[in-house]
């Protein structure tokens, strides 16, 4: 492939002279500007330390992508590289965040030039930012590394560690309203293929004058240990300090000089390059830059807590603690009757299937994922999977699009297939209940595909493995494929004392007297202060959050998508009468339209001031619904497992109303705003309020929940602690 020295276009290696400036064009890398011929690569965009990144369009989806190709000096003789390189391209996949530049692709072009295909973002990085402002005012620099953070933050949920955060790392978007929705952080666990990596990024910072690694790498990085969250925090607290200071703290004439002021100098004062910050603030950016990492800042949140704070800021984005949203992943065994596919999950090569007809997939995260499988002279085949911890074994038949007969796999798959299906469901998790209705928290999150009641397992076991053989006598893996993957083959029978009603389910909805209260507490959180008066006209509001019974009725007379967690359209065996989850502001409305057409009044959800006024039992301003100390036996709060509703009637408000704290948050329709006289500023403004706390919250310490306490979600929301409840207007 050849390039234009002038405008970085790409051309095949016939064309010796750019046709759009007329300058001669160079050889650049091996091979012609079609990728995998699909990735048409049309101008450089940059080059790094580890490769050049082009801009790509897609031949047949005709979208645009950022493509980095590996330098095949850098590929060299390491015959891991390329393996290595495919296990971080997966991990970086994995991270679904605004913030992170999105990996959709990756391949390896004539065998030897690895490439990865990202997100294309048009803007500027903050290499160039800082070139050309120099410094930031603090508002502005905490802004940004807040953002930055944010991003940070979800990889590391994931167990993923950047190492190699810097500026020229960081791209902000043109496209973009604030440095909240423009920041995106490329190259996430890449710097881990290759530590040489790191001195090629210091060449290129002699020879160009761009700032590699060298400058931002924490004490650690310099030796033999390895590194963790917190050297990711080194460098962020680095980057902070530069954008403040206009410069990075630790600068030397070689790579020796600038290891030692690492390892050994304490960081300067912001005085010093002519700066005047809050005391706070410094006191946070040296605690980020402690040489011994065991006294560093311990986690990106406190980061973001101690640096907003120090200017009188809050961190508003609500988080659910990593522990109840990412499930561990899972490995997918993949059985195939076709050798020599290629497996695809979410769009995203992962292999081909060996000569047995397998391939195992390691780590896949948690969610729901589309595997699909390519062979040439055979149809594609596609399916959902749901990936909770558990091993997961996926079971795909190809079928022919042409005369030739199908390859069959080296080793037959029968009696593995009919030992695995007897173990599945042996191995199932038992369900802890309580009156035949609780369950613990690892299946309240996940797909219940594992869930089967204990009373049902051993009718379960027989009835799976003399289908199996059967369906084997019968039809072989086309009848296991339509076992496999029938969601009623997958449901569990319901026995007739815990059948529901739907017909004759009729939630039940409260009136509250309007009046006036004070909103909010001045010794609560930033975002709970200050205190003001409101008040609020009556209202109806239901006793409980919407249940999983009510929302299948919904599912039902519609035809409307069930929630993921669901198996063939209805809610899990024993879990009708939990509340609902896996619901965003969509499916609410949705909801909301039929309930209201079926019982002819016009509901709505509540507002964040209607919720508050009833938790606190109105002008009482009571800090829970039951009054103003915490008691253990009024909510579901750290009992680490949803519950059905109305299980604590001990905590209902003086009208009746229950759950109003703990199980799962509440949406409500209003959105995030600051309280007047408030010095806050909430980076998503058109994010909902969310109210109540779940099962996991705390009951006591400074993150204690209360009826006073503020979350924040985007309307596209869906998770397992998030569910909602109805009000109406009194008139």
């Amino acid at each position: 492939m050849k390039e234009c020295p002038q405008c970085k276009k790409c051309y095949p290696d016939d064309i010796a002279q750019c046709p759009d400036d007329g300058a001669s064009t160079f050889h650049s890398i091996p091979g012609e500007p079609l990728l995998e011929k699909k990735y048409r690569l049309e101008r450089r965009l940059g080059q790094g330390g580890m490769g050049v990144v082009y801009k790509a369009r897609h031949d047949y989806l005709k979208t645009y992508h950022a493509v980095k190709v590996i330098l095949p000096d850098l590929v060299g003789n390491d015959s891991q590289l390329i393996t290595r390189f495919h296990q971080e391209a997966r991990a970086a996949a994995a991270i679904r965040h605004h913030n992170v530049i999105s990996v959709t692709d990756f391949g390896v072009a004539n065998n030897k030039m690895p490439f990865l295909v990202m997100e294309y973002v048009e803007g500027e990085s903050l290499h160039e930012l800082l070139q050309r402002e120099k410094k930031l005012p603090v508002e502005k620099a905490v802004e940004l590394i807040c953002a930055i953070c944010a991003g940070v933050n979800a990889a590391h949920k994931l167990g993923i560690i950047h190492r190699d955060l810097k500026p020229l790392n960081i791209m902000i978007s043109k496209n973009a309203e604030n440095f909240y929705e423009a920041v995106k952080i490329l190259d996430f666990g890449l710097a881990k293929i290759k530590s040489g990596e790191i001195l090629g990024s210091f060449i290129q910072a002699q020879t160009t004058g761009f700032m590699g690694s060298p400058y931002y790498m924490a004490p650690e990085q310099w030796g033999d240990e390895e590194p963790d969250a917190r050297s990711d925090i080194y460098s962020l607290g680095i980057m902070l300090f530069q954008m403040i200071a206009g410069d990075v703290p630790f600068k030397g004439g070689s790579i020796p000089a600038i290891m030692r002021k690492h390892l050994y100098d304490p960081p300067p004062s912001l005085s010093s390059f002519g700066v005047t910050v809050p005391l706070k603030l410094e006191k946070a950016i040296h605690h980020a830059l402690e040489k011994d990492r065991q006294k560093r800042t311990e986690n990106v949140d406190e980061f973001v807590r101690e640096v907003r704070e120090a200017i009188g800021l809050s961190y508003s984005t609500f988080s659910i603690p990593s522990s109840t949203v990412l499930m561990p992943p899972s490995d997918v065994q993949i059985l195939s009757n076709s050798p020599g596919a290629k497996v695809f999950v979410d769009g995203i090569a992962y292999g081909v299937t060996e000569s047995d007809g397998r391939l195992l997939i390691e780590g896949l995260q948690s969610g729901s994922h589309r595997i699909r499988l390519v062979h040439e002279g055979f149809q594609d085949w596609e399916a959902d999977i749901f990936c909770d911890g558990q091993p997961k074994r996926v079971v795909a038949e190809l079928k022919k699009s042409a005369s030739q007969p199908i390859q069959k796999p080296s080793t037959p798959i029968l009696s593995e297939t009919e030992d695995w299906l007897k173990t599945r469901v042996e191995e199932r998790p038992k369900i802890t209940t309580k009156q035949n209705s609780e369950i613990t928290i690892e299946q309240a999150q996940v797909r219940p595909d594992t869930q089967v009641a204990e009373k049902t397992k051993s009718r379960k076991v027989f009835v799976l493995v003399a289908s199996i053989l059967l369906i084997f006598a019968l039809g072989g893996l086309v009848g296991l494929l339509i076992m496999e993957f029938s969601p009623s083959s997958e449901e569990p029978p319901i026995p007739a004392n815990e059948q529901i009603q739907l017909k004759d389910f009729k939630p039940e909805m409260i009136k509250i007297p309007g009046g006036t209260f004070r909103m909010g507490r001045n010794d609560g959180d930033i975002r709970e202060r200050p205190e003001f008066t409101v008040t609020v006209r009556d209202f109806w509001i239901s006793k409980t959050e919407v249940t999983n019974a009510e929302y299948e009725q919904f599912i039902r007379e519609t035809g409307y998508q069930a929630p993921p967690y669901w198996i063939g359209g209805r809610p899990p065996a024993g879990q009708e009468m939990m509340p609902v989850v896996y619901v965003d502001m969509k499916d609410i409305e949705e909801f909301i339209k039929w309930r209201s057409d079926r019982d002819g009044v016009k509901y709505r959800l509540p507002t964040e001031e209607e919720w508050e006024y009833a938790a606190r039992n109105g002008s009482d301003n009571n800090l829970y619904p039951w009054g103003d100390k915490w008691e253990n036996d009024r909510a579901a709060v750290e009992v680490f497992k949803i519950v059905p509703v109305g299980s604590f009637p001990k905590g209902a408000n003086k009208w009746g109303v229950l759950d109003l704290i703990g199980n799962v948050w509440e949406w409500t329709s209003s959105k995030i705003k600051p309280y007047p006289g408030a010095r806050i500023v909430f980076n998503k403004p058109n994010n909902f309020v969310i109210r109540g706390g779940c099962f996991n919250s705390r009951a006591s310490g400074d993150k204690a929940i209360t009826s006073t306490t503020r979350g924040d979600v985007e309307p596209t929301r869906k998770d397992g602690l998030l569910g909602f409840r109805l009000a109406r207007d009194a008139d």
